[in-house]
């Protein structure tokens, strides 16, 4: 009689895809509630581990349709992709959701786009919420009277913006915390200058803080700064995020472009 064949791992030595049991509870073994380090996933595209705060979740609808989880928070199953275009695209092509969830997943045409659009909305939310928690300074003059007053944790400006005002701007940056800014010509540290943000125009910069449009602002440092470079960095996985040439972020990308 002859044998059964193996599992795809036993045969290749690859891993299998894999699934989490379901979002955690709140309040219960939630690592965000308790301070402890959330535990790496498995990519089902790229099969390596990592944190999943540079991953998306994804589950699957009742009729089979794979669905971008970005909160991490829809109930049932979940599968984790490396939070870019590449991956996903990869994770579809290769039936790996089909695997992962041991049956037939339904890849959405628009399923990156999908993605991409709440991962969006996910960044502009956190400074929707910067705002309302007073962490956050919006307006041309109050940016640069704000960056006077101290180090900002990130700035924001309008993909939009008027190349002379964004110049002013990043001008004052450099001359308060770039290179020399200690009048003893000193190299500045790889994180001496904040992180600049230029991937919301200024129509959406505006929903997201409650006025008709928005084309500079800035984050101070603290959790909230580093909640959104967070989204960011999920974010530059579809799109570019980082103002060309200005990376001070060690091993921060621009973004892809494609």
């Amino acid at each position: 009689m002859p044998a059964r064949s193996g599992s795809n791992e036993q045969l290749t030595g690859l891993p299998e895809p894999e699934t989490d049991a379901g979002p955690p509870r709140a309040g219960k073994g939630s690592a965000s509630a308790s301070g402890r380090q959330e535990p790496e996933r498995r990519c089902i595209a790229t099969l390596g581990r990592q944190s999943p705060s540079g991953m998306v979740r994804f589950v699957l609808a009742p009729d089979g349709r794979v669905v971008p989880d970005v909160a991490a928070r829809l109930p049932g199953r979940g599968a984790w992709v490396t939070a870019s275009a590449e991956a996903l695209g990869m994770a579809a092509s290769r039936g790996a959701f089909s695997r992962a969830f041991k049956r037939q997943a339904v890849i959405p045409p628009d399923l990156r786009a999908q993605t991409e659009a709440l991962l969006v909305r996910r960044c502009l939310d956190s400074l929707g919420m910067a705002r309302r928690a007073g962490a956050l300074v919006a307006g041309y003059e109050q940016v640069r009277e704000a960056v006077r007053e101290g180090r900002p944790g990130c700035l924001i400006t309008a993909s939009d913006a008027s190349e002379d005002q964004r110049a002013k701007v990043l001008a004052l940056v450099r001359g308060l915390y770039g290179p020399g800014a200690d009048g003893i010509g000193a190299a500045a540290p790889a994180d001496a200058l904040p992180p600049v943000a230029c991937c919301f125009d200024g129509t959406e910069l505006g929903m997201a803080l409650g006025r008709e449009r928005v084309i500079h602002a800035c984050l101070r440092p603290g959790p909230l700064a580093t909640a959104f470079m967070g989204e960011l960095a999920r974010l530059s996985g579809f799109r570019r995020v980082w103002l060309p040439g200005w990376l001070p972020v060690p091993g921060a990308r621009e973004g892809t472009g494609l």
